[in-house]
């Protein structure tokens, strides 16, 4: 486990789980329909400008901390391992941000009959791509980190649902981009 990432990962997601169970959902957030099926209230954050900036601080720091975890570059091998783990986490973390973006708006068009572009979930499958990444990103080839990104893009959103589905009202998303 290159840097870390199991126990630093896990640890948030079962923190945020374990919180957001004990406090419960927010006020308003789910309701029951005519049918009695429990559905939810869309709480959108206030700022979508500062959610970007946020992402960028937190990729941009993942540099840091990803290639920082070779430690030193005296020779040419610790070299390549940081130099590969910068490009993997680029790609993972590119690449989770457009199955998100990409699956959202298909989801949404199927629902609604139109496609939707919500740029929270293309920023939240950034984020569960770097997560997703941070373990092997020293030692994966390339290709493989474009196919993780992309998964867990996608497994970001399955969670995301999962969590409404189950009545779970997680405020940021931590559960599904950490643990899921």
């Amino acid at each position: 486990d290159f840097a870390g990432c199991l126990v630093v990962h896990t640890t948030g997601g079962l923190t945020a789980f374990i919180a957001a169970a004990v406090l419960g959902p927010r006020k308003g957030r789910f309701y029951y329909d005519g049918d009695g099926r429990r559905c939810a209230t869309d709480f959108p954050g206030h700022s979508v400008a500062l959610k970007v900036l946020g992402v960028l601080i937190l990729w941009f720091g993942w540099y840091g901390f990803n290639t920082g975890s070779v430690y030193y570059i005296t020779n040419k091998n610790q070299a390549l391992l940081a130099q590969n783990a910068a490009v993997n986490t680029t790609l993972a973390a590119a690449s989770g941000t457009i199955s998100a973006l990409l699956a959202k708006a298909w989801l949404a068009e199927r629902e609604t009959g139109e496609a939707i572009f919500s740029l929270t979930d293309a920023l939240m499958g950034c984020l569960s791509g770097l997560v997703s990444i941070t373990g092997g990103c020293a030692y994966m080839e390339s290709w493989a980190s474009i196919i993780v990104g992309f998964i867990s893009g996608l497994l970001y959103l399955a969670g995301s649902r999962l969590m409404v589905r189950i009545g779970i009202d997680d405020a940021v998303d931590a559960i599904s981009c950490h643990m899921i």
